[in-house]
């Protein structure tokens, strides 16, 4: 399929530059109620991810578009992209260029057991959610869903880069029900990963088993100010988002050339005087195993690790090819891995602040304003510890300023 797309780009008139990538995927299913098996699914998809570029006008602008491509498209190839052509004449960007061709890095992205038995590892995971769960007094397995994926992705643009890799992706979804005192209360989570040995399924089933039955009799936080420490899912929840977080909105060259970022290169990020750790934070997308890791971004940059902020300040904005041409700053390729250097201090003496210390595990809905920073997290779960006691407590909810609570936060050396 790959080929005949190339060579309809080719022929086509009014197209000047090109990139398409052709994504492979073949995904194993299992899905459980209760402790019985539900279903079980193979599925195989291939698409064609096509970007045209049209160059027009005096000035010579630049146009582009997106298509996606089946299979079943292929006799119609002519006709769509003589579509994209015209969607791309209507769109005046300043020009750029794209990437030529480039050596791209090793990067550890597929796992050979999920490659090679995914159906039996998936099986796996379920007897081991269900054995761990035998002991869980009060607690029973609702649902379970096991996704495992193989994604097989072949890059190649009109400028000559060309690339490929394979990588391998995880999903473990399951939903518990803990009952007690005449209430029941369901507890959901879902983990991502890339290799089979990073998911820890036993210690997961006891720590979800575990805030399932917390849920049952916490009551309400406190209403005022205090301290809060973030850890688990919900931090990731806070740094990261459903979306685009703030730290990665406001360090993007796209959102400083559209002037959506107040962030100057070689200031402070923060927006008073910083009193807690130093922060310094990384875009690294030759992680191994790592969810965004990859050789390539979406235009053909070889990936790399690189530095965004250093002790609370800027020291570049990550920049894909186009943004970096129109800032005129060093490429980057896209936003990878979010990785934040540790502190010195160990977690559990985080909760030892004085007076209430709320330690937030779960919420029900986090997703920072990408743009101020602002955040309001409903708690799912937590626990309000008082000399040496925690108390379960959920509703209510945290609010704040992500970017002035970073400079005021210490980080755990864990």
């Amino acid at each position: 399929m790959l080929k005949e797309v190339i060579s309809g780009l080719q022929r086509q008139d009014g197209i000047h530059d090109w990139t398409v990538r052709q994504i492979h995927k073949t995904s194993t299913q299992h899905y459980v109620i209760g402790s019985k098996t539900e279903s079980r699914r193979s599925v195989s998809s291939e698409q064609v991810l096509v970007s045209v570029m049209n160059d027009h006008g005096s000035e010579l602008k630049r146009g582009e578009t997106q298509v996606t491509l089946l299979p079943t498209d292929l006799p119609s190839l002519s006709n769509k992209l003589e579509d994209s052509v015209f969607m791309a004449s209507l769109t005046n960007n300043p020009h750029y260029t794209l990437p030529g061709a480039v050596e791209y890095p090793t990067v550890e992205l597929a796992d050979a057991q999920m490659q090679e038995s995914p159906a039996e590892l998936a099986e796996s995971m379920v007897e081991q959610l269900n054995h761990a769960l035998a002991s869980e007094k009060g607690v029973r397995l609702s649902s379970a869903e096991v996704f495992i994926e193989e994604k097989r992705t072949w890059f190649q643009n009109s400028q000559g880069a060309t690339g490929s890799q394979v990588g391998t992706h995880m999903l473990l979804d399951l939903v518990l029900l803990a009952s007690g005192h005449g209430d029941e209360m369901e507890s959901h989570a879902a983990f991502e990963r890339r290799r089979a040995g990073d998911l820890d399924v036993p210690g997961l089933a006891h720590r979800q088993a575990q805030f399932a039955r917390d849920a049952i009799g916490a009551g309400a936080p406190r209403t005022g100010t205090f301290p809060v420490v973030v850890s688990d899912d919900a931090l990731a929840e806070l740094l990261m988002g459903d979306g685009y977080s703030p730290l990665q909105f406001r360090s993007s060259a796209q959102a400083k050339y559209q002037q959506m970022s107040i962030w100057e290169a070689g200031a402070s990020i923060f927006p008073q005087q910083p009193s807690g750790d130093s922060f310094t934070l990384f875009s690294n997308a030759l992680l191994p195993f790592g969810t965004r890791s990859s050789r390539f971004d979406e235009e053909g940059l070889p990936s790399q690790k690189v530095c965004i902020v250093q002790q609370g300040t800027l020291l570049r904005f990550w920049a894909t090819n186009r943004y970096a041409q129109y800032l005129e700053v060093e490429s980057t390729g896209s936003f990878g891995c979010m990785e934040i250097v540790p502190g010195s201090v160990p977690f559990e003496s985080l909760l030892r602040e004085g007076g209430p210390v709320y330690h937030i595990v779960a919420f029900s809905a986090m997703d920072p304003d990408p743009i101020t920073g602002d955040f309001v997290g409903e708690i799912r779960l937590g626990y309000e510890i008082h000399k040496g006691k925690a108390r379960p407590i959920r509703g209510g909810s945290i609010s704040g300023n992500l970017f002035a609570a970073l400079a005021q936060a210490r980080f755990s050396q864990e």
